[in-house]
């Protein structure tokens, strides 16, 4: 029997819409949240993308079980069933549910009034954010690859041109998620343009579930930061030299968060990842489409749909993402070899003497670049140098 006075938010996404940024202001926050009312649960900040995972009775890489997964959904419910008040469940993921799983996951939530949350970003930062993410995530497909499958360019399109609108069709998403949700309960929040402050999202987050915005600590968090031209181009060159080398655990440790969340994400880009302005337009003219099926199933909007529609004009300027400067990837490569061997020895400094295979296998693969393309000697030059350093005295080998 549903008890009205608990409500469930159900975060679905879509990936790339400030997702990590508000779950690591929910997690950061648990225990305030708590005196007001809002759970997040789970005991560690994936268990989230694990519950989403075990729902959909999937591993989020072919090579590698993750044990966590099994039972992972349930744990998460049970503790939303204990909770006297509102609950918050989040994952992106969430928004690629089959029709079977978003049947089992409203069941399993009928205890109490649920309600659909769905962020979402205007089109033009999308395209571009989500090819760099499965970059990040392995994968070697170009911008101009990914893009034509995106736009119905090529028969048939690459798979990953296919995956994107399974998540960024909200339209599609919240239909599917939605038929026995009345539309009041069904809210979506709109992501900020770049010149407006990034924590109105938080606030406009906070405000729907409840919460006082100003009582949330949101400064010094996780952030996925968006990567340059040359900054992507390097690490979807270190997967095509890699070959899947390193198993998914090693490449998500070593390559997606100490290369290109730590290192790569700290720095700033010289040339920004940007729509080109070939597809500007035909971007613009979806994006219109989508937020007219959007108003027009009159769901409970947070911000504003005129902010999912980009600028009429494309920003020019930039290069194309699949033409990255050669001195800029000079530049990109060194700063990547120093920041590993950076983090070699200051894990070596803290009295683990073992070096961290997958370290130490990327910088093999930095090496092998360089012998592969000129743009690289340089960096393999300064590689050698630093090697010969006075920096590398007490950094040992065993």
């Amino acid at each position: 029997m549903t008890d009205r006075t608990k409500r469930v938010y159900l975060h679905l996404g879509s990936p790339k819409t400030g997702t990590t940024y508000l779950q690591d202001v929910l997690w950061r926050n648990r225990e305030s949240l708590k005196q007001q009312g809002v759970l997040y649960p789970g005991q560690r900040p994936e268990d989230h993308f694990f519950g989403t995972m075990d729902l959909q009775q999937m591993q989020f890489q072919d090579d590698w079980f993750d044990e966590k997964v099994p039972g992972a959904w349930t744990r998460l419910v049970d503790e939303a069933r204990d909770w006297p008040a509102t609950v918050v469940l989040s994952h992106e993921l969430l928004c690629t549910a089959s029709e079977d799983e978003v049947e089992r996951a409203l069941g399993d939530l009928a205890f109490a009034e649920v309600h659909l949350v769905c962020t979402a970003r205007d089109l033009a930062r999308q395209l571009p954010a989500v090819w760099q993410e499965d970059v990040k995530n392995r994968h070697t497909l170009s911008y101009t690859e990914f893009s034509r499958g995106v736009f119905g360019d090529d028969d048939p399109p690459h798979w990953l041109s296919e995956l994107f609108w399974e998540r960024q069709d909200l339209p599609r998403v919240l239909a599917r998620w939605a038929r026995r949700i009345p539309p009041e309960r069904v809210h979506l929040v709109t992501v900020p343009p770049p010149d407006r402050p990034f924590d109105l999202l938080w606030a406009r987050f906070a405000g729907l579930i409840g919460i006082d915005p100003c009582s949330s600590e949101t400064r010094g968090g996780a952030k996925n930061a968006s990567l340059g031209v040359a900054e992507v181009e390097l690490v979807r060159r270190l997967n095509t030299a890699l070959e899947g080398r390193l198993r998914w655990p090693d490449h998500d440790i070593v390559v997606k968060d100490q290369l290109a969340t730590r290192i790569l994400g700290a720095r700033k880009p010289q040339s920004r990842l940007e729509v080109p302005a070939e597809d500007w337009h035909r971007v613009r003219e979806r994006a219109q489409r989508l937020v007219a099926e959007l108003a027009a199933a009159d769901y409970d909007v947070v911000g504003d749909l005129d902010e999912l529609v980009p600028a009429a004009d494309p920003p020019g300027g930039g290069p194309h993402p699949d033409h990255a400067d050669e001195g800029q990837l000079i530049d990109v490569a060194i700063e990547s070899l120093a920041g590993l061997i950076e983090h070699i020895a200051a894990e070596e400094a803290k009295g683990d003497h073992r070096p961290p295979p997958a370290p130490e296998g990327v910088r093999r693969t930095l090496v092998h670049l360089s012998e592969q393309h000129p743009v690289f000697s340089q960096a393999r030059t300064a590689y050698r140098r630093l090697k010969n350093s006075t920096s590398f005295i007490g950094v040992r080998r065993r």
